[in-house]
């Protein structure tokens, strides 16, 4: 199995390296969010197709926190989904786990030429991809009558591997899909 790594948007990554965006964000020390690498298999893809079709992938995130007075709440998201985690689940605890599914479609990927190609035994079976997508993570705190907010961030890493089998390619998104009924005379 060949493995390749490919940095996203290279002209972009420097400028976002160079700016400390791939360290967690945090304005104070009250909640950072952390997650550990996420691994998806993906059908192979037509030669034509420009995209990697993602299924849906779940992310175990994990954030720490602290405030002065009680949490309220912490909100995970990724994309267009989020997960709150109430009040009552966070009583005495210094840190808030939940896996985050994002559904298929939600998260676009840019092809590679060397990664999965139906047709190409020769291409890649495995991708990684640092700083795929963020996670983003708010921590509501109560301390009397003064309500606080914080707010971190975290880049993500997906590693994609190819499940071969002859019969699985991607289909093109503007195929038509057949209808199961009596075979063809």
């Amino acid at each position: 199995m060949r493995r390749q790594r490919l940095p996203i948007l290279a002209p972009i990554a420097a400028i976002v390296v160079t700016t400390g965006i791939f360290s967690p964000a945090r304005a104070d020390d009250n909640i950072v969010v952390a997650a550990r690498e996420t691994s998806v298999a993906v059908a192979p893809r037509a030669a034509g197709l420009d995209v990697v079709n993602l299924p849906a992938v779940g992310f175990a995130l994990r954030a720490a926190i602290q405030c002065k007075g009680e949490p309220v709440s912490v909100t995970l998201s990724i994309a267009d989904t989020f997960t709150t985690i109430g009040r009552d689940a966070l009583l005495d605890k210094r840190a808030a786990e939940a896996t985050v599914e994002v559904a298929a479609g939600q998260l676009a990927l840019a092809a590679h030429d060397g990664f999965c190609i139906a047709e190409d035994r020769a291409t890649s079976d495995e991708l990684l991809l640092p700083g795929f997508t963020t996670a983003h993570a708010s921590l509501r705190c109560m301390n009397g009558d003064v309500e606080s907010l914080h707010f971190a961030s975290a880049p993500l890493q997906l590693r994609l591997s190819c499940a071969r089998e002859p019969d699985a390619p991607q289909e093109e998104p503007d195929a038509p899909q057949e209808e199961p009924g009596e075979p063809d005379r």
